[in-house]
């Protein structure tokens, strides 16, 4: 194997979810407009969005959240009160890894579609992304069939009911899904996902394609928050890296980087790709960047991996162990990318326990990288035979991808013919 760190990609839900939270928060802020007078409406808002002081993007949003907690306290039945906090905490919890904003998110999200079932689409839509970034795959896609069920045909509906379908490995419907999108070119967030699609299948061209239009729209714009700005470079860059473009992959993540200096995603791809390149010194420092605002395990692992190029073998160690535990730790499923890792360089008991996790996740959750992850995990278990059979599974949709092809020469199974 190579020493680069293993990631899978990137979920499109959270960040493309991120871009409809902002369109979110506008539709509320128009429909409170509307219900009201221009002055009342005025006085309604939060101050910070008033005020002409400068401040950073982070204490605008917190002062939001305050602002629009106060709201839902007030009146517990406004629908569009909460969609926008639950959009901000989202927001948040993206940012600093909070959990508890994540569940705060869902709930308000939930009280919203429950108050308010007809013209929520906002709503509908935030409930499905916050349940994709919660692994919550076949309660999200049961929200998204409801929303295209009150509007169908609507592309972004269809886009993200087809998003859901690539995570749960019904590449059938995704496909019927996709194939109905009327894609005029426009919406980037339907550009995003239709790049995930392409990708998936084994058509990073288009891909590429895709997402370097949505860049260019996105790039236009400057009323989206730097993050979700950075996001859509991330995410070329992210396509990049696992197709073997280490030069392009930093370049994009290069550009990301200056729209959102302390963007965890960013700074966690400069230090995949610096270790590819071979480039260890600047790994550790990315990696350490990047935990030093958001404890990451898979960043964890990569930092590892370049100290231990670099000879330190105790902080290599150190970083390996920090790994090990903050993804062991967590119940239920275990993030991919943090598996392999802890396939590579954990202990007996640990590659043990991600089979374990693998094969419960592999029940609902049936894509390529849930079929490569149990491929690795049986062979690094000792049972290649099953592991074989998996990783047949995984090469399905002719997906493009440094790490499966690894993982297929190790296990000596050939790619199937396109």
């Amino acid at each position: 194997m190579s020493q680069r760190a293993h990631a899978y990609p990137v979920t499109t839900g959270i960040g493309v979810g991120l871009v409809a939270i902002g369109m979110a928060i506008g539709v509320a802020s128009i429909q409170h407009q509307r219900k009201a007078g221009r002055a009342d409406f005025i006085n309604a808002r939060p101050l910070t969005v008033m005020s002409t002081a400068p401040r950073n993007e982070s204490d605008i949003r917190d002062r939001d959240i305050e602002f629009y907690t106060k709201r839902v306290r007030e009146d517990k039945r406004s629908a569009a009160d909460h969609v926008v906090l639950a959009g901000l905490l989202f927001t948040r919890s993206r940012n600093t890894g909070s959990t508890a904003d994540l569940d705060s998110a869902l709930q308000l999200a939930r009280e919203s579609v429950a108050e308010r079932s007809q013209r929520n689409d906002q709503a509908f839509s935030m409930l499905a992304s916050l349940l994709m970034a919660r692994h919550e795959f076949r309660e999200a896609r049961t929200v998204a069939q409801r929303i295209d069920s009150l509007d169908p045909a609507n592309p972004s509906h269809l886009a993200l009911l087809g998003e859901i379908e690539l995570e749960l490995g019904d590449y059938t419907a995704a496909a019927r899904h996709f194939e109905a999108i009327n894609y005029d070119g426009r919406n980037f967030t339907n550009g995003a996902r239709l790049a995930r699609w392409y990708e998936v299948t084994g058509h990073n061209d288009l891909a590429r394609h895709y997402l370097q239009q949505a860049i260019v729209d996105v790039d236009r714009r400057d009323d989206l928050p730097r993050d979700q700005a950075a996001w859509f470079h991330y995410r070329l860059g992210d396509l990049e890296l696992r197709s073997g473009n280490i030069a392009a992959a930093d370049s994009q993540f290069v550009i990301g980087l200056a729209k959102h200096p302390d963007d965890v995603r960013v700074l966690g791809g400069l230090a995949h790709a610096a270790l590819m390149k071979g480039d260890w010194q600047k790994a550790v420092d990315f990696g350490e960047r990047a935990t030093a605002v958001q404890l990451d395990p898979a960043t964890l692992g990569t930092v590892s991996l370049a100290y231990a190029r670099l000879g330190d073998t105790a902080q290599a160690a150190s970083y390996a162990r920090a790994m090990s535990v903050s993804a062991l730790k967590q119940p239920g499923v275990i993030h991919r990318a943090w598996g392999l890792f802890i396939l590579d360089h954990g202990t007996a008991q640990d590659r043990a326990d991600v089979l374990r996790r693998a094969r419960m996740e592999l029940r609902i959750r049936k894509d390529v990288y849930g079929h490569d992850i149990m491929a690795w995990a049986l062979y690094r278990n000792g049972l290649l035979a099953e592991a074989r059979t998996e990783m047949k599974l995984a090469l399905s949709q002719h997906t493009q991808d440094v790490l499966l092809t690894e993982h297929a020469r190790a296990l000596g199974v050939a790619s199937p013919a396109p």
